[in-house]
């Protein structure tokens, strides 16, 4: 599937379900193989700096992140910087494919080795404000396959309306179905954000601005071609859209 991060959230919808079945089948394999499947929740820091202080916090969180490699840390974490939006002035740090138990050993970690009296001595003199939360990735519902290419990603995130599952699920059915058939073979992940509004994100890895164009054909003309009409297609999208409350998409670039 392709997210587009400049069209309509109906548009953006489409990626929900894409190669889904293929998503289970692979996860199943490796069950049955005997493989460790990698843990589904990440842990997400938002830092905003203080105004004219920016290099400041750049040059101070790498040197943290050197540190907390150093005393022993197992975790990997990846920086995010937004290029897209109104406001282009914080840094999102995550770390993904935990279990639930990872973060106890690590709180065990950091306690040990006094991570937050070392943030707050190195890098806390220029942190504005901060936000945490986790996610959870839809295994089941995404498809994503990895690479060190990967330079931008559009983000588009969806507060739900409540009482509206059922319409929700019959949109979303009409949509696999279309996109399955359609073979797309676009990478995509699926997360529910804990903690705040608990929003339902759709993050779609690019490695470069040229693979942010539409693809053609359309998603509006696949779903015309499953269900076997223009009309039918315009009402499962406008089904799937009574369903979002409000969206908004950001743009971010990996900073490596």
């Amino acid at each position: 599937m392709r997210v587009r991060y400049v069209r309509s959230s109906c548009l953006m919808a489409l990626a929900v379900l894409l190669l889904s079945s293929a998503a289970s089948a692979t996860a199943a394999d490796k069950t049955a193989a005997g493989a460790a499947v990698p843990g589904n929740i990440t842990e997400v820091w938002t830092f905003w700096p203080k105004p004219g202080h920016e290099k400041d916090f750049e040059t101070t969180i790498k040197q943290y992140a050197a540190w907390r490699k150093s005393a022993g840390e197992t975790f990997t974490w990846s920086i995010f910087q937004p290029i897209v939006g109104d406001d282009l002035t914080y840094f999102v740090i995550r770390s993904s494919h935990h279990q639930w138990k990872d973060f106890d050993a690590n709180a065990v970690w950091g306690a040990k080795s006094k991570e937050g009296d070392k943030f707050g001595e190195q890098v806390g003199p220029y942190v504005l404000r901060s936000a945490h939360y986790f996610s959870e990735t839809d295994p089941a519902h995404s498809h994503w396959t990895e690479s060190k290419d990967y330079k931008y990603f559009s983000v588009d995130t969806y507060a739900m309306k409540t009482g509206t599952h059922a319409e929700q699920k019959d949109a979303l059915d009409k949509i696999q179905k279309a996109v399955v058939d359609s073979k797309w073979p676009y990478s995509y992940q699926i997360e529910h954000q804990i903690g705040g509004t608990n929003p339902m994100v759709i993050v779609t890895p690019m490695k470069s601005y040229a693979e942010m164009a539409d693809p053609d054909p359309s998603l509006m003309k696949v779903m015309s071609k499953s269900l076997g009409s223009d009309a039918a297609a315009a009402a499962a999208m406008k089904e799937f859209g009574s369903t979002i409350d409000h969206h908004s998409n950001t743009v971010y670039t990996y900073r490596a």
